[in-house]
C-alpha cells in the first residue's frame, strides 16, 4: 500500500513538470535503481516530576520521535553495490550545538553514499561512529541515555558527518568497523570542522548465543580559538555554578561561554567501551558494559567512568526490561569532583502485536546528592 501511494505521489509531481516543460524520471518506476522508502512512527507521553537536578520542572509532554528515510541502490561493477541514504531526524529533536537547527530535517540522522560487496562496506558521510554505536544500543537502552549516552563528561563523538567508515564481512563470528573523521561543531568560521579530527574502531564476537563487544576512539577538538568563543562545560564548573556576565554556565559536558580575552585551546578526547549480550534460558537475557571517557585540555584533564546493566525477559509478544546504568565520580587533574556521580534505573513493559509495539517505561535519575527524578513514558511505535 506505501509502495503504490509513493508510486502515485511521484507520478502527479512527474504529471505537473511535464505540464510546465520540465521532464523528470519516475524514481522506481522507469529507473533502474532500486529505491526503498522505510521509517518509524512513534509517539509518547512523557510525565516528567523533577526537583533540582537539571530541569527543575514538572508536568507532561507529547514527544513525537517518528522519523522517515530513502534508500536507493545499483551495482556498479560486479561485487559493488552503491548505496545512496538520506534520513531525517526525529520530529522534535533538536540539535543546539548546531546552531538550534531542527533534528526533523532530511539528513540529520544516516545519510550517506556507500559501496558494498561480499568485501564489506564502506560509507562516507552522516553516520555513527563505531564506539558509539555500541553505547547507543543496546546499553542505553531502556531510557538510560541521560546517564550512559550523553550524560557525563561526554568524551566521545555519536553521529558524525565528515566520516568514512568501513565495516568488514563477518569471518565466522568476529566482525570489525573503524572510521575516521572530523567535528561537525561549527564554532564560527568553519574553524572546528577544518582542525578537529577523530579516529575510531569496533570489535565484534559471537559464539553459541553470546556477544563479545568493544569499542575505543580518539579525537581531538578545537573547544575556543578565542574567549568569545564556546568551551566544555566541566564537572566543576557545575559544582561551582558558574555564572556571570563573562561565563554562562549550561550543565555539564554541555557549552558555556569562556571569559573574555581568555586564550582559546584544543581539547584531546579518548573513550573505549567493553561489554557483552547473551541469551539465556527461558526467555531471559542479559547485557552489560563499561565505559572510561578523557577530556584534556585547557589546563584540566578530566576524566570518568561508566557502566550499564540490562536484563530482559519475554514470554511470548510480551517482554519486560530493567536497566540500571551509573556515572561514577568524575576527576579533575586527580581530584575527585563533588557531586560529579549519576545513575539511572529504568523498567519497560512492552509488548509486540502486528509490527506495533506499545509500552510503558518508568525511570528514577539522580545525580549526585539531589533527590531523584521521575519520568514515566507511555508510547507507542511501529517501522515501516
Amino acid at each position: 500500500m506505501e509502495n503504490k501511494f509513493f508510486k502515485t505521489t511521484l507520478l502527479g509531481a512527474a504529471v505537473a513538470l511535464a505540464s510546465s516543460g520540465v521532464t523528470a524520471k519516475e524514481v522506481g518506476i522507469n529507473s533502474d535503481f532500486n529505491v526503498e522508502v522505510y521509517g518509524v512512527a512513534a509517539i509518547s507521553l512523557v510525565n516528567y516530576n523533577t526537583t533540582d537536578n537539571n530541569d527543575k520542572s514538572s508536568g507532561y509532554a507529547v514527544e513525537n520521535e517518528s522519523r522517515i528515510g530513502f534508500r536507493a541502490h545499483k551495482e556498479m561493477f560486479e561485487n559493488v553495490l552503491i548505496t545512496m541514504q538520506i534520513e531525517s531526524g526525529y520530529v522534535d529533536s533538536t540539535d543546539w550545538s548546531h546552531g538550534g537547527v531542527s533534528g526533523g530535517v532530511l539528513g540529520f540522522r544516516d545519510t550517506f553514499v556507500g559501496a558494498s560487496g561480499d568485501w564489506g562496506n564502506v560509507r562516507v558521510g552522516r553516520i555513527l561512529t563505531p564506539l558509539y554505536e555500541i553505547v547507543d544500543w543496546p546499553f542505553s537502552n531502556p531510557g538510560l541515555g541521560s546517564v550512559f549516552d550523553w550524560g557525563g563528561i561526554n568524551g566521545h563523538y555519536d553521529r558524525q558527518s565528515n566520516q568514512v567508515r568501513y565495516d568488514s564481512p563477518k569471518f565466522g563470528g568476529f566482525s570489525f568497523a573503524a572510521s575516521v573523521g572530523r567535528d561537525d561543531n561549527d564554532n564560527g568560521g568553519g574553524a572546528a570542522t577544518r582542525d578537529a579530527n577523530f579516529i575510531g574502531a569496533n570489535a565484534k564476537y559471537s559464539f553459541e548465543k553470546i556477544t563479545f563487544m568493544g569499542g575505543v576512539e580518539s579525537g581531538t577538538r578545537v573547544v575556543a580559538e578565542t574567549g568569545d568563543e564556546w568551551a566544555i562545560g566541566t564537572a566543576a564548573d557545575v559544582t561551582n555554578k558558574v555564572k556571570d556576565a563573562d561565563k554562562v554556565l549550561v550543565t555539564e559536558g554541555d557549552n558555556y561561554l569562556k571569559s573574555k580575552g581568555a586564550a582559546g585551546y584544543d581539547s584531546d578526547t579518548f573513550a573505549y567501551i567493553v561489554g557483552f549480550e547473551a541469551s539465556l534460558p527461558a526467555g531471559f537475557g542479559i547485557a552489560a558494559a563499561y565505559k572510561g571517557e578523557e577530556v584534556d585540555g585547557g589546563g584540566e584533564k578530566v576524566t570518568q567512568d561508566s557502566y550499564s546493566i540490562i536484563g530482559q525477559y519475554w514470554n511470548g509478544p510480551v517482554g519486560f526490561k530493567l536497566g540500571y546504568a551509573a556515572n561514577l565520580d568524575s576527576e579533575t587533574n586527580g581530584k575527585t569532583d563533588k557531586d560529579s556521580d549519576s545513575n539511572t534505573i529504568s523498567g519497560q513493559l512492552m509488548a509486540v502485536h502486528n509490527g506495533f509495539v506499545p509500552y510503558l517505561r518508568v525511570a528514577g535519575r539522580t545525580v549526585g546528592a539531589a533527590d531523584t527524578d521521575i519520568v514515566t513514558r507511555v508510547g507507542l511505535e511501529y517501522g515501516f
